[in-house]
């Protein structure tokens, strides 16, 4: 084995950062005794349970929460739920399987400098968000501090989950693009019509084991995208209605900071900010899962110039099977089967938010014309 050039090193030192914040965050399980494992899910519980706890004080107790505080609450909630529920199901995981055993598939490779750079260029900017709250909480109120100091290991954590999720479809968009290259090689071999040999039966019988070959690989290739689907599809969904509530809400307070007087530029930065990462996190996401559908079709499309009719029955047969699994095994990413991520979905993402951005400024407007009616009684 060749020995690691100096950006497969560098790519390499990015990933195994990736997967030991996830193990931090109890999103991966680790190759550990099960005492390390309930003692990291048992931190993670009583970190949340004091959350959900102070959360039902507050809704219970007798001061009044207007929209804006009714809005941190539900995030708040969404999020540590969301959390909760993904260090409960890596908790799972890790008991199920043997300490010898490796629980986790790794889909990727460890030094791939493309995945690395995304995964960079996705993280400087999270990175970005968390030191700017903590370097100007002294602006913030004692209210919206407490809700970013409650709100950010949680948000943080399905951040860092859905670039797990990106640089995983990634790797396996590399590997559909590396098999597009062998099914183009043998289609323009097969099309040649020098030397007349080639439009023989014979041998085109004696290529039916290189089609056989890349019905296999097309095979491993649906599978590690329905691995995909498992390990990621009920996080997924989670994210996905965790980052639309946050889109909403932060849109929604960023119209509120634009047009209150004075000005505050740190707390429309700081909206934009997030804003930015959520809108960047979701677009990668589904614009990769929709490359990989595309490489897909692309091969299918590739499949029927193996048709010969000079071929044998056994040949025509065997591309004609091939042909039929890929309109039936695409290589489709989705959430728990409620939808498929791709460009359609973030088009229908940003109209939904549109409009329920347009009800909570109503909303708004309703609170503050109420508030006058009484404040005049």
């Amino acid at each position: 084995m060749f020995p690691l050039t100096r950006t497969q090193a560098a790519s390499c030192a990015v990933l195994r950062l990736l997967k030991l914040l996830l193990v931090a965050f109890s999103l991966r399980p680790l190759r550990r005794p099960r005492l390390v494992l309930w003692l990291r899910f048992g931190c993670w519980m009583i970190w949340y349970l004091f959350l959900f706890v102070q959360g039902f004080q507050r809704v219970g107790g007798a001061q009044a929460c207007n929209l804006d505080c009714q809005l941190r609450f539900m995030l708040t909630f969404l999020l540590a739920a969301s959390h909760c529920f993904m260090v409960a199901n890596s908790f799972i995981r890790g008991l199920q399987f043997p300490i010898s055993k490796g629980n986790d598939v790794e889909i990727l490779e460890p030094s791939n400098p493309r995945v690395a750079c995304t995964v960079l260029s996705i993280v400087l900017p999270i990175a970005g968000n968390t030191l700017m709250i903590f370097a100007n909480g002294a602006r913030s109120s004692a209210q919206v501090w407490s809700f970013h100091l409650k709100m950010q290991p949680s948000f943080l954590a399905l951040q860092l989950q859905i670039v797990s999720f990106i640089s995983e479809v990634m790797g396996s968009n590399m590997k559909v693009r590396q098999a597009k290259g062998q099914f183009q090689t043998l289609v323009r071999e097969l099309s040649c019509r020098w030397p007349q040999v080639k439009q023989q039966a014979e041998f085109l019988d004696q290529q039916a084991h290189r089609v056989l070959d890349l019905k296999r690989r097309y095979s491993e290739l649906y599978y590690l995208y329905e691995k995909i689907n498992n390990n990621f599809g009920g996080s997924l969904l989670i994210i996905f209605i965790d980052f639309f509530a946050m889109y909403v809400c932060h849109a929604y307070w960023l119209f509120v900071d634009v047009r209150t007087a004075p000005l505050r530029i740190y707390a429309v930065l700081l909206n934009l900010l997030y804003i930015f990462n959520v809108d960047l996190q979701i677009t990668a996401a589904c614009w990769h899962c929709q490359q990989g559908y595309n490489l897909g079709r692309q091969i299918g499309c590739l499949i029927s110039k193996l048709v010969k009719p000079m071929g044998s029955k056994r040949y025509n047969d065997l591309v004609s099977e091939f042909s039929l699994q890929t309109l039936h095994q695409r290589f489709v990413v989705t959430a728990k089967d409620f939808f498929s991520l791709n460009l359609h979905l973030l088009s229908s993402m940003f109209a939904a938010v549109v409009t329920y951005l347009v009800i909570l400024i109503q909303f708004m407007f309703a609170e503050r014309s109420a508030k006058r009616i009484s404040e005049s009684e």
